[in-house]
């Protein structure tokens, strides 16, 4: 009987856009700050800023620019900041706006210790040092037009003279890429990416982690897996790396692998609620139904207004039915 629900259980979670639409505010709010370094205040440029909404889905992304200053234009009521920089641990920060219009916060980064940490002669900051001052103003141009206008044609015009300043500009044909998703370019988008690989030796995570969920998105499981494991290995502390392994096992029907991946994305992020829709779906299909029930509670105390919480709800009460019906174990064999 247990087998029988258990496609239900399946299906209604499995769609989690990257881009589910977050609470709205009726007034139009701003976020600006600096980018510093932990102890000692010092501005950091090109720090990626990924901004999320709520439930911890990416909605806008943006780069530190040269005096250390980021700003997206209009965010939605609670969300949060993603800030990572070669030679720095990741900083996750939860946003929560106040009566004004405007909200500011700076973030700190500490400096990496061990095998990460900058060195004198880091290839990362040479390549940094060497981009052209004029590169740089047309990069953040593309950048602006993307988080305030959603102006991806004008977005890629600016990253496509921003390399023509610096043909080895590879944050900017990342950056062209992901506009050019948005644009529904994927061919166009897929090459950028690509080159943004190559340009940066595999080197530059990010472009990966881009290009694989892409991948993922179009169901090209296998070739966002070495993508993903590739990402992980060059940052073990990158959550995406690994929900995007997760995505990419599963989408071969790896349950178990899959699981791993998910939880290692789950152990990196805790507080992001998308992870454990995955893990959810994932303990379904291996008929771990206590642990998808564990899941189902992880999730509703971070989102419990979140977009699908009146469906997780419902599907909690369906697998609790199934657990109690078990006896509280789960079925011996699992359901493929």
């Amino acid at each position: 009987m247990a087998r029988r629900n258990a496609p239900l259980f399946f299906f209604l979670l499995l769609l989690v856009p990257s881009s589910c639409p977050a609470q709205q505010e009726p007034v139009r709010k701003i976020l600006s700050g600096y980018i510093r370094e932990g102890g000692t205040g010092h501005l950091i440029s090109e720090a990626r800023i990924e901004l999320q909404n709520a439930m911890g889905s990416p909605i806008g992304f943006a780069y530190s620019r040269r005096d250390g200053t980021y700003e997206f234009a209009d965010i939605p009521g609670d969300c949060y900041l993603s800030v990572q920089h070669e030679g720095y641990t990741p900083v996750r920060e939860f946003i929560r706006p106040d009566g004004s219009g405007h909200v500011y916060k700076d973030i700190f980064l500490k400096v990496a210790s061990g095998e990460s940490a900058p060195t004198a002669v880091n290839p990362v900051s040479e390549h940094q040092l060497s981009i052209p001052p004029k590169a740089r103003e047309l990069f953040d141009k593309g950048v602006q037009l993307v988080v305030e206008k959603s102006d991806y044609k004008g977005a890629v015009a600016q990253f496509e003279r921003a390399i023509a300043k610096y043909p080895s500009y590879y944050e900017a044909y990342a950056a062209m890429g992901l506009a050019q998703s948005r644009m529904g370019d994927a061919s166009a988008a897929e090459a950028a990416l690509r080159k943004s690989i190559d340009l940066s030796a595999e080197k530059y995570s990010q472009a990966m982690i881009d290009l694989a969920s892409m991948y993922n998105g179009q169901k090209r499981f296998a070739d966002a897996e070495p993508l993903s494991r590739k990402a992980a290995t060059l940052d073990a502390s990158s959550w995406r790396s690994q929900y995007e392994l997760a995505v990419a096992l599963s989408g071969q029907q790896r349950f178990k692998e899959a699981i791993t991946a998910a939880t290692a994305a789950r152990d990196l992020k805790p507080e992001n609620p998308p992870v454990y829709l995955l893990l959810y779906n994932l303990h379904i299909h291996v008929e771990d139904y206590p642990a998808a029930l564990r899941d189902t509670d992880a999730y509703l105390k971070l989102a419990p207004d979140g977009a699908t919480a009146d469906r997780v709800r419902k599907m909690q009460e369906q697998v609790q039915k199934v657990v109690q019906s078990a006896g509280g174990n789960p079925p011996s064999s699992p359901q493929m």
